[in-house]
Order: C-alpha cells, then sequence, then structure tokens
C-alpha cells in the first residue's frame, strides 16, 4: 500500500513541479472558472470532476511571462547544486529501473533550473497556456500546455534510454498514450500514463483496476457526470474572496474525510475502497463505529476546506502580486471568538520605502485568557459518543488555559508589537554596529504594568522611560560602549529607537490607533538585504564560516547577495482573521531591473577574491572579444607562462567558456606543452567597474573580480 500512495505521490510532485515552474498565473479574462482549452473554448475544468479533494489551475499571462523569463527558479549555488547533481548520480547505480528513471527526471529538472526560461525552453513548455493540477479520485493529473513538443518527448526519452525503463504506447480512443511500469514486475501494475494532444501535456497513472472509461476521463477524452466547471465552485470562490482567474486552488478536507468514512460518497473514496478491497485490506470506516463516523465528519465539515487565489498587476519593471488563503471554519462561534484575540500589528512593520525588515505581532492580551478558555471548553466539554474523541477530551483536560493569566497579568493592556530595521552599517573594528535606524514598539493602553515588569529586571534599574509624551535619551554603554537610543510613550505606543527613518515612524504613531488589524505581519525587502550583505566590512566577510567545504566567507557573501538580488523582491505577509475563517495574505512586488544582461566584452585585470573580499590575488589578464572568442594569459615576472584560448556564450547572466586552446611552461626557457582543455561556467555579478564571476568546480568554489584594463 505505501508503494502504491508513494508512486502517486511521485507522480502529483512531479506535476506541482512543473506547476511551480509555470505557476506564476496571470489572468487572461478567459471567464470565471474558465481555464479555455488551447484548441477551443471548452475549459480545462470541464473535465475535472466536481468531487474533486484537490484542484490549482490557472492561466498564465505573455506579458508576466516575459517579465519573469529570467528569474531564479532555485536558489542553490552552483557547487551545491553540483554536489546534489552528483549524488544522484552515483545513489541512481544502486536503484531499480523505474528509480533510475526517477532519479533522471529530477537530475534534468535541477541541470536546467536557473531561471525560469530555462526550464521551460529545456522542456518545450509554453508558460502562457492553460495548467492544471487536480485529482481524479485517488489519482493525480497534471495537465500544462507545450510549445515544441520534441522537446518534452526528447526529455521523456532520455530519461528511459538512460534508466533502462522503456515505456509502451497504447491507443486509448484515438489517441496515443505512452506508458512507464512504476510498480516492480512481481507486483499489481501501476504506470505513469504520458498524452500530449492538440498542445496539451497530460500527464497522469494507471492501474490495474482501471477501466478504460476511468482512464479516458483521465486524459480528458471524456467528460465527467458532473464537471468542476459545472458545480460552480470557482465561480463562488471569486464572488466571495474576489479571486481573479489567474490562479486558483482547493483542497478539501471534507471530501477526504467522506472518501475514508463514507467510501460510497465520492470519487476518491469509491478509488480507496476498490484498491483496499482488491489489496486485500481492511477499509478505515470498517475499524470505526457509525457514531465516530459521523462526529468525524461532522468536526471536519466545521473546517472544511483551504483555498487560495491570486490577483496581479504589472507595472513597467515591476510585478506586484497578491495571494489570499484562507482555512474556511463555518463555527461562527469559534471565529469570533479567533476575531477577539485579533490585537492591532503596529503600521510601521508593513513594507515602507527604505525599511529592511518589518516584524509584527497582535494579540489582544486582555482577551487571550478568556478566548483560550471559550474554545478548551468547546473543546473539552462537547458531549461525544465516540470512544476515539473522548480519549482526545481526557488528554487535553489536564490543561489550564487560566495558568496563562499568571504571564498576561503582567503586561496588561497589550495589543500587539512591532520592529522594524531600516539600516544598519557594520564596522570590523567595533563591537557595535557603526550606525542603526530600527524602531521598536509596544501597542498598549496601560503601558505600567510593561515598565513595571522592566524596572524589575537588571538592564531596567539603570534606565528611565518617561511616559508623559516626551522622549529620553537611553545611554546603554553599559550593554555596549557608544550604545544609546530613545525612548518614551507616543500616543499609545511604548517605542524605542534610533535614527531618522525609525524618528518617522514613531511621529506617525502618535496618531495611530489600537484598532484591532491582524495576528501577525512579516515584511522583507530582498534588495535590502543584498545591500546590507555587499556592505559587510572584507574583514569580516573573509573570516565568516560557511559550514560548506570548499566555500569561503567571500563566496557565501557573493553567492547569498546575488541569491537575494536576483529574486527583486519584496514581501508582505500577513495573518488574520476573517468571516470565512483564518487567512494568510501575501503580497509581492517583483523588480527585475538588476536583472538585466551584463556586457562581459572587454579587457581586464583578472583578481581572485576568493579569500581576500577587498582586493584579490592578481591571476593574469583576460581579453572577452565581441566575436564571442576570448584568450587568457598568466605570467610570472614578466613571463608568460599559461595561456588560452576560447569561445564563449552568454545566457542571461550564465558565461559559458569553451577551451580551444591551453598551454604552459615552468619558465621562458622552456617550450609550451599542451594542456588538457577545460570547459568552465560561472555567473557574472554587476559591480561599478566591470564585473565579478562565480566559479564552481569538483573541489570549491572560486570567486574572481573582472578589473577593466
Amino acid at each position: 500500500m505505501q508503494k502504491w500512495i508513494g508512486a502517486g505521490v511521485l507522480v502529483a510532485v512531479a506535476g506541482a513541479g512543473i506547476a511551480w515552474q509555470q505557476g506564476w498565473f496571470g489572468d487572461n479574462g478567459s471567464g470565471l472558472g474558465g481555464i479555455g482549452s488551447i484548441t477551443s473554448s471548452e475549459p480545462l475544468t470541464a473535465y475535472i470532476p466536481a468531487d474533486t479533494i484537490l484542484y490549482a489551475g490557472g492561466h498564465a499571462d505573455a506579458k508576466q511571462m516575459e517579465y519573469l523569463q529570467q528569474l531564479p527558479l532555485m536558489a542553490n549555488s552552483q557547487f551545491q547544486t553540483k554536489a546534489l547533481l552528483d549524488e544522484l548520480r552515483r545513489s541512481s547505480g544502486n536503484q531499480s529501473p523505474q528509480g533510475r528513471f526517477g532519479a533522471t527526471l529530477l537530475t534534468d529538472f535541477i541541470s536546467h533550473s536557473g531561471t525560469y526560461g530555462d526550464m521551460a525552453e529545456f522542456y518545450g513548455l509554453d508558460m502562457t497556456q492553460p495548467q492544471a493540477i487536480y485529482m481524479d479520485g485517488m489519482v493525480p493529473v497534471v495537465r500544462f500546455g507545450l510549445k515544441d513538443e520534441s522537446k518534452f518527448w526528447q526529455a521523456l526519452e532520455q530519461a528511459s534510454a538512460e534508466s533502462g525503463l522503456q515505456p509502451r504506447e497504447v491507443s486509448i480512443g484515438e489517441t496515443a498514450v505512452k506508458l512507464w511500469r512504476l510498480s516492480p514486475e512481481d507486483e499489481k501494475l501501476l504506470e505513469l500514463a504520458v498524452n500530449v494532444r492538440d498542445g496539451i501535456a497530460t500527464i497522469t497513472a494507471f492501474h490495474f483496476l482501471d477501466q478504460e472509461a476511468d482512464q479516458k476521463q483521465r486524459l480528458a477524452l471524456v467528460k465527467p457526470a458532473k464537471s468542476l466547471a459545472d458545480s460552480g465552485e470557482l465561480e463562488q470562490l471569486q464572488k466571495t474572496y474576489k479571486f481573479d482567474t489567474s490562479m486558483q486552488a482547493i483542497l478539501h478536507f471534507h471530501r477526504l474525510t467522506q472518501g475514508i468514512l463514507q467510501p460510497e460518497s465520492n470519487g476518491f473514496g469509491q478509488d480507496l475502497s476498490a484498491l483496499l478491497t482488491a489489496l486485500e485490506k481492511p477499509l478505515p470506516a470498517q475499524e470505526m463505529d457509525a457514531a465516530c463516523r459521523t462526529e468525524l465528519l461532522d468536526l471536519v465539515a466545521q473546517v472544511p476546506r483551504a483555498v487560495s487565489g491570486t490577483t496581479s498587476t504589472l507595472n513597467g519593471n515591476q510585478l506586484e502580486m497578491n495571494n489570499r488563503s484562507v482555512l474556511e471554519i463555518k463555527n461562527a462561534e469559534v471565529v469570533e471568538t479567533l476575531s477577539s484575540m485579533r490585537g492591532h500589528v503596529p503600521s510601521h512593520t508593513r513594507h515602507s520605502d527604505g525599511q529592511m525588515l518589518g516584524f509584527g505581532i497582535g494579540l489582544d492580551i486582555d482577551n487571550l485568557v478568556p478566548a483560550a478558555t471559550t474554545l478548551f471548553n468547546k473543546a473539552t466539554a462537547t458531549e461525544s459518543s465516540c470512544d476515539h474523541i473522548r480519549r482526545i477530551q481526557n488528554d487535553l483536560s489536564g490543561a489550564n488555559p487560566a495558568m496563562l493569566g499568571m504571564f498576561t497579568g503582567m503586561i496588561q493592556g497589550s495589543k500587539g508589537a512591532g520592529f522594524s530595521l531600516y539600516d544598519l552599517q557594520l564596522d570590523a573594528n567595533k563591537p557595535i554596529p557603526s550606525s542603526y535606524d530600527f524602531l521598536v514598539s509596544v501597542a498598549t493602553s496601560n503601558p505600567q504594568p510593561l515598565l513595571g515588569m522592566l524596572a524589575m529586571s537588571p538592564l531596567g534599574q539603570q534606565i528611565q522611560i518617561p511616559t508623559d509624551g516626551s522622549l529620553a535619551d537611553v545611554d546603554l554603554s553599559f550593554v555596549a560602549p557608544g550604545l544609546s537610543l530613545k525612548a518614551g510613550m507616543q500616543g499609545n505606543h511604548l517605542v524605542a529607537f534610533a535614527g531618522e527613518k525609525a524618528q518617522a515612524a514613531v511621529n506617525a504613531l502618535k496618531e495611530e490607533s489600537l484598532e484591532p488589524n491582524g495576528l501577525f505581519q512579516l515584511s522583507a525587502d530582498y534588495t535590502r538585504f543584498a545591500d546590507l550583505l555587499d556592505a559587510i566590512p572584507p574583514e569580516l566577510a573573509s573570516e565568516m564560516n560557511t559550514g560548506m567545504p570548499g566555500t569561503s566567507g567571500c563566496v557565501a557573501q557573493a553567492q547569498l547577495s546575488h541569491m537575494l538580488r536576483s529574486q527583486g523582491l519584496n514581501i508582505d505577509y500577513t495573518i488574520g482573521v476573517i468571516d470565512q475563517g483564518v487567512n494568510t495574505d501575501i503580497n509581492m512586488l517583483l523588480d527585475t531591473s538588476s536583472q538585466l544582461p551584463i556586457n562581459p566584452v572587454g579587457t581586464y585585470t583578472l583578481m581572485d577574491q576568493t579569500y581576500d573580499c577587498a582586493s584579490g590575488e592578481a591571476l593574469g589578464t583576460e581579453e572577452i572579444r565581441d566575436d564571442k572568442t576570448g584568450s587568457y594569459t598568466y605570467e610570472v615576472d614578466g613571463c608568460e607562462i599559461y595561456r588560452s584560448e576560447y569561445t564563449w556564450s552568454q545566457q542571461g547572466n550564465r558565461l559559458d567558456v569553451m577551451q580551444t586552446k591551453a598551454e604552459s611552461r615552468s619558465s621562458c626557457e622552456d617550450e609550451w606543452n599542451q594542456d588538457e582543455l577545460v570547459n568552465s561556467q560561472c555567473l557574472m555579478l554587476p559591480t561599478e567597474q566591470g564585473f565579478r564571476c562565480l566559479y564552481s568546480d569538483d573541489d570549491r568554489e572560486a570567486l574572481f573580480n573582472y578589473v577593466p584594463r
């Protein structure tokens, strides 16, 4: 049974990987719930069963896909990627053909995951076409558009050749399907099924219990009796949550539970029942009495599904994407109780110009114990006829939410807290940053309990914080020499801060009320973090312990900075409570202006900055010519002892070098010897003059600085 589940998960995860690669969905205006087919107006949702337990789909926008072409798909460094690929290749040698087939596909995926554009090009994917991932009963189905079918088939054929797992081809209806056996020969049949028709690829699974009608439905050759398009569920999501048609996702907990406890109720349950019966395994429903089944279903019905959807806007070099996910709760009393716990998240924690990091918590301390007690009583005091539920209630009964009162009593009146970091400059010669700009605030209607608790601490005994609206200078030199900040009460907010931008945020807090507005807030500007990394003094960066053999502190600094900067991401993440349940909202602003290709043509002095972040060691001279050729020479005491010629190509900011000639000698009196030709690639990083390149080989990673001559 575990092998069957594992095989199904393999198919689903493979599809999810493709969907993630294509998944920056955009609105095409195809209509409510309408993920239109490539060759007709028939939506993909017309072939998805209405009782599916999982669905995610949308239609990409061509302008957005063009914008995202150069965004990195994976954040791994070249060295880490190579190490992962080497490990996959080593492990695949001891696997079955099925294992080698999966490892080869994963190796291909990782090898071509530099950017979204790289991935789409390798597999021949059309990132602007409709796509969907869903469950047809127990079987996952993935459907997406292709621009070049030959490239898609080539990747599968290569995996077949390298693994020894050859497909068989069958005809179903009037279409051809290729099948790869995923189960061992001595076990019941489970196959990966792949079909391409009218520019749409369909990836799913066939198994030994299938009838032809089942296979036709999964391949979208016939429609289910009632489809997702017929159900109107997606339209309802758009109406309730204002989702557009760019991307919507649904995970049905209630349908999943129904399928397990009432197998006849939906396609998932029918498939599960048939499979367990064929494998001579007991059905879960048979191991639970009717009372338990009914009560469990009633409980899950109160949290029936999780839903998600997006909206997005493209503006010049910036793409703004908004996603809302909701864990739906149908119990009004629970929603009201959770809502009463909402506090006030200080507004400065949300993204603002120049902010690097913001973190906020909104929790009404005065309502925390009453709300926790209400939820606790609801969970433990409800009468149950089910032994399983009573056992859980007995386990919970030992807890006492009133104990929270021992803590909350010390911070009465607190509604939330926030931290914002605006700037930070490190100095290798000082124990504290040379400059800092930050704000810590607590939203409270009664600051005295907090100040009283602070006064009892060793730190609090040495400082005084006014509550009359004034700000006091707080000398913290006893903590670290030169450390100081300002503190005081501003309106309803107790603040401690330093810096000009923090001062501006404090001024705004004076007029900010304590109105409940959420539970949690996190904001981060990746580009600002990259700036902070770049500003780390070379003396500190070179001494950083990366924890990775072969990777120096200078290399790690450049890698992490590039990873953050290449994302171009500014993110706001919030958690709150709305009428429908618990919501998470993600607002992402992506700026690809830093992804403009670097022109490497020029003559350079090559400096090795792998271990010397500031200047580096001279490694010779290099000329990169406009005709896609180049040369490199290395001298010792004015004598050339190594020289090479090469051709080069560029994809985005990846520079590929293919040597055509390489020779060396020990001194100017010796003859030149032919050296082995070596191909290499590096990731170009922008600098004020020239560029830097991150190289990786079998043993280590290196950072070279190309300084114009």
